[in-house]
């Protein structure tokens, strides 16, 4: 029988022999332009940096009080596929820093998307936080979310997130955490519009069977409604810089947040 730290092994093994095989692949055709431009189709390397003015995810305050680089480098490795690594580095002296792994499937429709992410967070001072250990115990958060979008002409989506293995146990009647997953669960629905020149989204999400307190205190509670605007200011005739503002309400931590942002 395959145990969970060999199933976890094998899906990073698999991941890495996956972009292992593209690599090579992609070097095989770097000498015919025809076979390039083929390629370039179907994959391609991105990379890039977020500076935000607090890191807020899901309604929840990540960063403390100081600026976030958010940088991140997406390798899409076959048409709708990508594989990514996204982290969090606050400038003050802040314990949450985070690096993820990801692996995320797009249909052709565009409908649905499947998102695997592998959360850490690199601080010593955590319990059981060596990123080479991938038992049940360690300190890495397995989530599974699925997106959809089935509106063709109303912009319309609906995305449910949830932890099915890691770090996300369940706490007894004396608040020590056991060895029972949470399996911790967070539903969002979006809208997006265009005003004028700037672009609108309206986000409300809320998280259920939250018993090991990974969302806060709240079982069952709306965590995270706003709104985000943004738009890319034209530098010049070929570059532009992208920037957002968004407006966070937490009804169950009874907090706000307004929260800048510049993409490069």
């Amino acid at each position: 029988m395959i145990t969970n730290l060999q199933f976890i092994s094998k899906i990073k093994i698999l991941t890495l022999l996956f972009l292992s095989i593209s690599f090579y692949v992609s070097a095989q055709t770097d000498n015919t332009n025809v076979q390039d431009e083929k390629k370039s189709v179907f994959s391609s390397f991105d990379l890039g940096a977020d500076f935000k003015s607090r890191y807020i995810w899901r309604g929840i305050n990540l960063g403390g009080n100081t600026v976030s680089i958010q940088p991140y480098v997406e390798y899409n490795f076959a048409k709708g596929f990508v594989v990514g690594v996204w982290g969090a580095y606050s400038l003050g002296v802040q314990p949450n820093q985070e690096v993820d792994i990801y692996v995320g499937y797009t249909t052709p429709n565009e409908k649905f998307s499947f998102l695997l992410t592998d959360y850490f967070f690199p601080d010593y001072s955590i319990r059981d936080n060596n990123y080479f250990d991938y038992d049940n115990s360690s300190g890495h958060v397995y989530e599974l979310m699925a997106s959809f979008n089935l509106f063709d002409d109303f912009p319309l989506g609906f995305s449910i997130a949830t932890n099915f293995y890691g770090a996300d146990k369940k706490i007894d009647s004396e608040g020590e955490p056991t060895d029972k997953q949470s399996f911790s669960t967070y539903l969002e629905a979006n809208y997006s519009t265009s005003i004028a020149t700037v672009d609108l989204s309206f986000f409300a999400g809320a998280v259920f069977a939250n018993e090991g307190g990974y969302y806060g205190d709240h079982e069952n509670a709306f965590i995270n409604l706003g709104f985000t605007v943004s738009k890319t200011i034209k530098i010049t005739e070929r570059f532009g810089l992208p920037i957002d503002a968004s407006l966070i309400f937490n009804p169950s931590h009874e907090n706000v947040f307004f929260v800048f942002g510049i993409s490069i």
